[in-house]
């Protein structure tokens, strides 16, 4: 169940709240960090605190709770990344320092000390919220690029096709759309591989054809 699939019947806020998230803390072993871990624990998510900060995650984790010291070397957690869960950053105050650091991280939404309960629900939705439509987001672009390079090399095969049995487009596409039917593939895996073999027989540097000639 997903948090869009499950929208339409309860908020955001109401799934969140029954999912039981798996949470990471890494927090020094302060009043703060055991005052966020027992607020968290009181929510009913499944709560485990680390200091120092792992350079992996204990397996699946939904979001990652991690402190931003002033006197610390800049995060090279090894978990970092792309696929990386939500992450609220636990900052001391509003510096420009933490906050810049903070959005290097790629951080989801900031949270200050000292910790209350007062505004951490809001801020743990907002975090979640802000990953989802980053990643969905980021989804959108990654195949609307593959959607662009699949209409690039439909254009290209098209013309190689146009030009080796002088034949117009719809032809081109037609003989195409027949040969990807045949293979059960794809047009675009069609395309790839007629301009592939036709890169074979481009003339070399020498003004020779390499491999000899499509014959």
């Amino acid at each position: 169940m997903t948090p869009r699939s499950d929208a339409g019947r309860r908020s955001l806020t109401s799934w969140i709240l029954n999912k039981g998230l798996r949470i990471v803390v890494f927090h020094p072993d302060d009043s703060d960090g055991a005052r966020l871990t027992e607020h968290l624990k009181r929510m009913g998510f499944d709560v485990q605190a680390f200091w120092p900060p792992l350079d992996d995650l204990p397996g699946k984790v939904d979001l990652v709770f991690r402190a931003l010291l002033l006197d610390a070397q800049e995060p090279q957690d090894g978990w970092l990344g792309p696929d990386a869960p939500p992450l609220i950053s636990i900052i001391n105050y509003e510096s420009p320092i933490f906050i810049d650091q903070a959005m290097r991280m790629g951080s989801d939404a900031i949270l200050t000390t000292p910790i209350r309960a007062t505004g951490l629900l809001s801020t743990i939705v907002s975090a979640l919220q802000h990953a989802r439509q980053s990643r969905q987001q980021t989804e959108r672009i990654a195949k609307l690029e593959q959607k662009l390079r699949g209409v690039r090399h439909l254009g290209e095969a098209k013309t190689i096709l146009m030009r080796m049995h002088d034949i117009d487009e719809n032809e081109a596409y037609e003989r195409l759309r027949a040969q990807a039917m045949a293979k059960r593939v794809t047009v675009d895996d069609i395309c790839h591989s007629i301009i592939q073999a036709n890169e074979v027989f481009l003339p070399g540097p020498g003004g020779g054809r390499r491999g000899g000639g499509p014959g």
